[in-house]
């Protein structure tokens, strides 16, 4: 890396990172899609509205002009939600040069076309862009107030992920490099989705056996449509996937499991949306894996569920009557 760098989105996690890199000693200029949260970070040194009473670096620069965050920079990180993405992408994409490498903060799959977020910078950037990928079990504010945490790193070659990694550890932050550029995105977007049933299951008041239960089989899940989308199932055991699932299950932090455990409770999407302002990453990413799974005939019987508890009125005991009556299977 060069002594600057680019965050693309200041939401919550990339601001954090922002300040994960700043604390690396490099000047960060973080891309904002709101011109307040420029200004209120430019003003008080706080970005309130994402990531609130925290006092960020003085090497982070925000600004709302895309043409200033991506020049004289080498690697570009996104923290963009999966569905904004190509669009923010699209005003980049005259300014990025080739020499640039693109790392994946996101986690999801795109609806429209099932591409993960490297898939979407690929098809709008070029098929020749030096892609990474960070992902592990980070709360935003744990990691901008220095916690001890890690992720998996994956670039396009292993001496980028190499590099990566170097510039990424430090006293509070461990990097583990894989070559799994694939599994290290499915096991992140799908981590998302089985939250949504811990959080459902909470919600309607389940058992802990049955909690687990759901959790454990829902995982086997992530695995098996890690290998059928190209990544390696071993990955899921990572930071990425086990690792970021035992995270946002234990914890209302978590967005997906706030949300879960509402519909849970018997709330509908529309009135959640409505409370909380913005749906977190799980729910459009259940929407991409049900096209999966009915275009390609998947077996994920707990994803399925999921999905038309949430967008067909299915009860949670129709579900669970379901899987209980599935045919005996062996472990």
């Amino acid at each position: 890396m060069s002594g600057t760098v680019t965050v693309i989105g200041a939401g919550a996690f990339g601001t954090a990172f922002a300040t994960l890199l700043a604390n690396n000693n490099f000047q960060v200029k973080l891309w904002c899609y709101e011109k307040e949260v420029v200004q209120d970070i430019l003003q008080n040194q706080e970005n309130s509205k994402y990531l609130p009473n925290i006092k960020l670096s003085s090497k982070i620069t925000p600004t709302n002009d895309m043409q200033k965050a991506l020049e004289d920079t080498t690697w570009v990180f996104e923290a963009v939600p999966v569905k904004f993405l190509r669009q923010i992408l699209m005003q980049a994409k005259k300014i990025v040069k080739k020499d640039q490498i693109f790392v994946c903060l996101s986690k999801g799959i795109e609806q429209e076309t099932a591409f993960l977020p490297s898939n979407i910078i690929k098809n709008v950037l070029g098929t020749d862009t030096k892609i990474g990928v960070v992902s592990g079990p980070n709360f935003a504010h744990e990691l901008a107030t220095n916690c001890s945490s890690g992720a998996t790193i994956s670039c396009c070659d292993v001496d980028l992920t190499q590099e990566l990694a170097k510039n990424l550890k430090n006293s509070y932050f461990m990097p583990y490099m894989s070559k799994d550029l694939v599994g290290i995105q499915v096991a992140g977007a799908l981590k998302n989705v089985l939250v949504l049933i811990v959080g459902i299951a909470r919600g309607y008041l389940s058992s802990q056996n049955t909690i687990a239960f759901l959790l454990t089989r829902g995982f086997a899940e992530i695995s098996k449509l890690c290998k059928f989308l190209g990544g390696e199932p071993e990955t899921v055991y990572g930071l990425c996937g086990l690792g970021d699932l035992f995270l946002s299950s234990s914890s209302l932090q978590s967005r997906n499991m706030k949300v879960g455990q509402l519909l849970g409770e018997g709330k509908n999407l529309k009135a959640i949306e409505k409370k909380l302002g913005i749906l977190p990453e799980g729910i459009n990413t259940v929407q991409s894996v049900y096209k999966l799974i009915q275009k390609h005939n998947l077996d994920l019987p707990i994803c399925t569920g999921i999905y038309q508890m949430i967008f067909e009125n299915r009860s949670f005991n129709n579900f669970l009557d379901d899987i209980m009556n599935s045919d005996l299977m062996w472990e």
